[in-house]
């Protein structure tokens, strides 16, 4: 998939280069489009979750297969880390990988529901 600003729908599957913690450089890394789609049709930014395939647990991470994408694939099954939202600029965005599924927008929507106790 290419970049391309119309593609950025809540529910989008990104690479993007994401400041370090210690805020000193990027490292390419996937992301998740949280924020929705009519924000990122308007907004210089989106609202992102990151996507990590490490496997230690945390309580508000989801799981994440190719079972779950209705568009791409994954090289490795990993986890959308609900507890670290992030908002880059687009500009940042190197690539579109893919799209979940609405049943898993729905679980990851869900779990930021129970985290911000909404």
């Amino acid at each position: 998939m290419q970049k391309n600003s119309s593609s950025f729908e809540q529910g989008s599957i990104i690479i993007a280069n994401i400041l370090y913690s210690q805020q000193v450089g990027f490292k390419r890394r996937p992301v998740l489009a949280i924020s929705n789609s009519d924000y990122n049709k308007h907004s210089e930014d989106l609202i992102v979750l990151s996507i990590s395939s490490t496997p230690a647990k945390a309580k508000y991470d989801v799981k994440l297969t190719n079972k779950d994408l209705d568009e791409g694939e994954l090289r490795i099954e990993s986890k959308i880390l609900v507890d670290f939202p992030t908002t880059i600029e687009k500009n940042l965005i190197t690539q579109n990988i893919g799209k979940i599924s609405k049943q898993k927008l729905k679980e990851v929507k869900q779990k930021i529901k129970e985290l911000y106790e909404l």
